[in-house]
């Protein structure tokens, strides 16, 4: 009984205990403040990375905008100077831009030692801490869908044009070599890709077999038109009906983004992406014929056949000895002459049907896609950027000199003739690069 009545009163055990427990809960804390702070640690690294890999990506967009303004400069510097224009090709002016520029600089292993450190003196000196690729593309062949658009500050709504696009489309396999609207081609190269991909997957053409063309481009043109501008329009009603049921309004404006065909009813993703390769939605003042695809090769010379348009690559890209038009009379001398594909007024006057509807062809890059990457540790940030780079529209004074311009005050200019067709080009001056729109992934 007395040892039962000493081990009641006896608390050193419970001390223990209390003490034991207090460690244990202290270890707890310890180990999630612990926990706690590695997070923070690695969040706070996490966006340092991103960070600085961001900023490596906005350098190199920067730094392709100068190359464009260099290679702007260099273009417009051979315009005025025949001899400079007789000595540098069209080829090496673009190397200005079309070269990626890697960071840190690749240095093969048979590489001198000069390159060798000139490449490491550079990467010692320059601010650069990361991995940049930067790459110039050059997407100057492709029709700018917001052409379809009609803009009734711009357009007479009694004219004949207005009439020729608020009329159905030509559902015939000869209407492309009449008729090359935009509209139109549009008409034609899907229909054309589409028939194409059918052939491939069958799945494709289950759920494409009764595609309504007519449907998709009457949607695509009351989306981007001015309000009440294709009243005229026999289907008008029909896409009014549909982009209710959505419901949607119409943006009654020009395409800002290649996004925006996602929410037009009709333009599936895969439609889309069929045609992604031969339009944008970018302004573009000519297409490249040295960036010519094949199915825009069938738009301008709709008799081609298979063989003559692998003939035509085949020609143009050869890796051996590449050839380049670096004019339109380039194009026709191979078109015309060497191949015999139409004769000369042929040509000339399928060219003249394009230019009357403000498509043109040159050799001069104006639309361009940036690709720009930043690495920093583990982090990875992707900036494309589309610029375009205007051409000086030439302007010339008006014919009655008392003409002023009750804004500026100043004698009213007015933009200049085109050339007629066949007649010699004349290559226009560029204005600066200006981006348009950056995508970020």
């Amino acid at each position: 009984m007395k040892d039962l009545k000493f081990l009641l009163k006896n608390e050193r055990g419970v001390a223990l205990m209390m003490i034991m427990t207090s460690i244990i809960i202290l270890m707890a804390i310890y180990g999630e403040f612990t926990f706690e702070s590695k997070i923070s640690r690695i969040k706070a690294t996490n966006i340092l990375d991103k960070s600085q890999s961001k900023l490596l990506a906005e350098s190199g967009v920067q730094m392709a905008m100068t190359r464009l303004r260099l290679y702007k400069e260099g273009h417009n510097y051979l315009i005025g100077n025949a001899n400079a224009a007789a000595a540098v090709p069209t080829q090496l002016l673009n190397q200005l831009w079309e070269v990626p520029f890697i960071f840190p600089i690749p240095v093969g292993a048979n590489a001198g030692a000069g390159l060798k450190e000139t490449a490491e003196k550079f990467s010692q000196e320059t601010l650069l801490d990361g991995e940049m690729k930067v790459t110039i593309q050059n997407i100057s062949n492709r029709m700018n869908l917001n052409m379809l658009r009609i803009d009734m500050t711009k357009v007479d709504p009694n004219s004949a044009d207005i009439h020729d696009r608020t009329t159905a489309l030509n559902m015939s396999d000869t209407a492309i070599q009449s008729d090359v609207s935009v509209e139109q081609t549009l008409y034609f190269l899907l229909r054309r890709l589409v028939l194409e991909r059918s052939m491939k997957d069958e799945a494709f053409e289950d759920r494409y077999s009764g595609l309504d063309y007519q449907d998709l481009v009457t949607n695509l043109k009351y989306f981007l038109s001015d309000y009440q501008s294709l009243n005229q329009d026999p289907r008008i009603g029909e896409a009014e009906s549909t982009f209710q049921k959505i419901p949607l309004s119409p943006k009654y404006g020009p395409m800002g983004s290649a996004s925006e065909m996602f929410v037009i009813p009709g333009w599936t993703d895969e439609l889309i992406e069929l045609i992604q390769n031969e339009f944008s939605v970018y302004p573009s003042t000519q297409i490249d014929l040295n960036k010519l695809t094949a199915n825009m090769l069938k738009v301008l010379i709709p008799t081609i056949t298979e063989d003559d348009i692998k003939e035509f690559f085949l020609y143009r890209d050869d890796p051996q000895n590449p050839k380049f038009f670096n004019t339109k009379e380039d194009f026709k001398k191979y078109i015309v002459d060497q191949e015999r594909l139409m004769g000369g007024s042929d040509f000339d006057s399928r060219m003249a049907l394009f230019e009357a509807k403000g498509i043109t062809f040159g050799s001069n890059p104006n639309l361009f896609k940036i690709v720009s990457v930043g690495t920093y540790n583990r982090s990875t940030y992707t900036m494309v950027a589309y610029v375009s780079i205007p051409q000086q529209q030439t302007l010339k004074p008006a014919a009655n000199p008392n003409d002023i311009d009750p804004v500026t005050g100043l004698p009213r200019v007015t933009p200049t003739t085109p050339p007629a067709a066949g007649a010699s080009e004349q290559k226009a001056q560029l204005l600066e690069p200006r981006i348009i729109e950056i995508q970020i992934n």
